[in-house]
C-alpha cells in the first residue's frame, strides 16, 4: 500500500505535468494569435509585387492624354471611320475629336454595354439583350429584337456587311448582317469540330474582327485568344494562365482586346488590371500600362487603337478614356 508520502510526490508529479501541458498550450495559442494579428495577409490574395516589378521593367508606353467623360458610368468605347471616338455612358452616347474635345452627345434611351460603328458610320449598340442601330447624328434606325431572356451582349464588331455580337449569358457569338438579318453563330462546344465551347465566368466577353477579316474572341475562363474562319471553323488559339507578365491570370482574362494595324493585339485584364501587347503569334511584346496605373478594383478596360499605334484605355473609375503612345515616339516628337 504506498505511504502518504508517495501518494504526496505523485499528486505534485502530476500537478506540475498539467500545468507544464496548459502552459505549453498557452503560449503556442498565444503565438499563434499573435502572428495573426501582426500579419494578417491573405495567403489567397494577390502579390502586386510580383505584377509591378514584371510591369515596369516591360513598360515601354507612357500616357500622352487623358479625356475625361461626363457620366457615373462608363460602359463601352469605339472609334469610327470618320476618326472620332465614341464612348457610351449612363444613357448617353459622347462623341470626341481627335484632339479629345466633346463634339456632342445625344440620349439613347437606356444603357449601351458595348458599341461598334460601321463604315457608313451607323451606331449599333449592345442593350443588354437586343441591338439598337442609330446614325452619326444621334436618331434611332432599327430595333433588332431580342436574343433572349438569358442574352447578355457584352462586345460588337462590324466587319464589312457582316456584324459579331459577344453574347456571355448564352456563351456563343451571334452572326448578322447589317440589316439584322440572322446568319448563325459561332463558337459553340463542338467536339467533333475541335471547339472547346466558350467558358464565361463573368460578364465580360470580347470580339473584334482580325486585319484578315476573321473573327477573333476572348475565351476568358480558358484564358486564351480563339481565331474563327468565316464559316465558324476554329482556325487557332493562343494565350496561357499564370502570373508571369505574358500571362493571363484571375477568373477570367483578358477583359478586353483590340486588334493592331499589324495584325498584333492589344489586351486588358481585370483583378489585377494592366494593358500589354502581343505580336500576331500571340508572343508578348510590352507592357502599355502597369497595375500601378490604376486604382483599385478598376474593371471594364475597354480598348481602341488607331493607325498611328495609339493605345485608347476606357478607364471607368477614372472617369475618361487615357490615350497612350510609345515612349520612344513620345520623346522624337519633343526633341
Amino acid at each position: 500500500m504506498p505511504t502518504p508520502s508517495f501518494q504526496k510526490d505523485r499528486l505534485l508529479t502530476a500537478c506540475i505535468v498539467i500545468l507544464s501541458v496548459a502552459g505549453i498550450l498557452y503560449f503556442g495559442i498565444r503565438a499563434v494569435m499573435d502572428q495573426m494579428h501582426t500579419d494578417r495577409k491573405n495567403p489567397y490574395e494577390y502579390d502586386l509585387g510580383v505584377f509591378e516589378q514584371g510591369a515596369a521593367d516591360a513598360a515601354t508606353y507612357s500616357q500622352v492624354q487623358s479625356i475625361p467623360v461626363r457620366a457615373e458610368k462608363l460602359t463601352g468605347l469605339t472609334r469610327g471611320g470618320d476618326g472620332f471616338l465614341y464612348v457610351s455612358g449612363d444613357e448617353n452616347i459622347s462623341k470626341f475629336d481627335n484632339n479629345g474635345n466633346l463634339v456632342e452627345t445625344f440620349p439613347i434611351g437606356g444603357t449601351a454595354y458595348c458599341l461598334a460603328l460601321d463604315a457608313q458610320n451607323r451606331i449599333y449598340l449592345g442593350m443588354g439583350d437586343h441591338v439598337e442601330v442609330y446614325d452619326e447624328k444621334g436618331s434611332l434606325i432599327a430595333q433588332w429584337e431580342s436574343l433572349g431572356p438569358d442574352a447578355i451582349i457584352t462586345s460588337i464588331a462590324v466587319a464589312d456587311s457582316i456584324v459579331y455580337l459577344a453574347d456571355a449569358g448564352q456563351l456563343l457569338v451571334w452572326k448578322f448582317t447589317t440589316s439584322g438579318s440572322l446568319l448563325g453563330t459561332i463558337g459553340k462546344k463542338n467536339r467533333t469540330k475541335g471547339i472547346p465551347g466558350y467558358v464565361i465566368p463573368s460578364p465580360y466577353f470580347d470580339v473584334a474582327v482580325g486585319v484578315d477579316g476573321t473573327l477573333w474572341a476572348a475565351n476568358t475562363g480558358r484564358h486564351s485568344l480563339e481565331n474563327y474562319t468565316h464559316t465558324g471553323g476554329l482556325k487557332s488559339s493562343w494565350g496561357e494562365y499564370g502570373t508571369a507578365i505574358d500571362e493571363f491570370c484571375g477568373c477570367c482574362n483578358p477583359s478586353h482586346f483590340a486588334i493592331l494595324e499589324d495584325g498584333g493585339f492589344v489586351t486588358s485584364e481585370k483583378g489585377i488590371p494592366r494593358v500589354k501587347i502581343y505580336d500576331r503569334q500571340g508572343q508578348f511584346v510590352a507592357v502599355v500600362a502597369a497595375p500601378s496605373q490604376f486604382r483599385v478594383g478598376t474593371v471594364g478596360l475597354d480598348l481602341v487603337v488607331d493607325a498611328a499605334g495609339r493605345i485608347y484605355v476606357l478607364d471607368p473609375v477614372q472617369k475618361g478614356v487615357r490615350v497612350f503612345s510609345k515612349i520612344e515616339a513620345t520623346q522624337e516628337g519633343a526633341e
